[in-house]
């Protein structure tokens, strides 16, 4: 039986700290496992998520930001309604709140909650492996945010 709940990692682990994702899900992979939970990493991003989410009622999302309201490597966690993004101007182009809206209005399935674990950095764009030093020093605490999410203790 599959698992009903999915932590989905986005990143890219060529754009430096864009790559967070990925480490926390390499994090929750080597700590203890989470049971009825697949952690999964992925480069998609738009509508492509939806593809990812399939099949699941539960996703944790985790994710870089670079907001410029906090300093990098702070972790942030809040449920996706919480964010209002406006459509982006192609289907490959939609943030996953406005993916997530447009499914719905189509009737398609999506998961019931969504929560994000979201950690602040500096440069969405620099080419390159590894992390800056603070971003990499956020990952023990999102994947702890994780986790949070999971057992519904998620703190803001």
């Amino acid at each position: 039986m599959p698992e009903e709940t999915l932590v989905l990692c986005l990143g890219n682990s060529i754009r430096r700290d864009d790559g967070v994702g990925w480490r926390v899900a390499e994090a929750l992979l080597v700590d203890s496992p989470l049971p009825g939970v697949e952690v999964r990493m992925t480069a998609l991003s738009g509508l492509y998520l939806l593809d990812e989410m399939e099949g699941y009622d539960r996703v944790v999302v985790v994710d870089a930001v670079a907001t410029g309201r906090h300093a990098p490597g702070t972790v942030l966690s809040f449920p996706l309604e919480a964010v209002h993004a406006a459509p982006g101007p192609a289907p490959h182009g939609l943030g996953l709140p406005s993916a997530m809206e447009v499914a719905r209005r189509m009737g398609a399935a999506v998961p019931s909650r969504v929560d994000v674990v979201a950690i602040e950095v500096a440069d969405m764009h620099a080419i390159g492996y590894g992390l800056s030093a603070a971003v990499a020093a956020a990952v023990p605490e999102a994947a702890e945010r994780v986790r949070e999410a999971l057992s519904g203790r998620a703190a803001a």
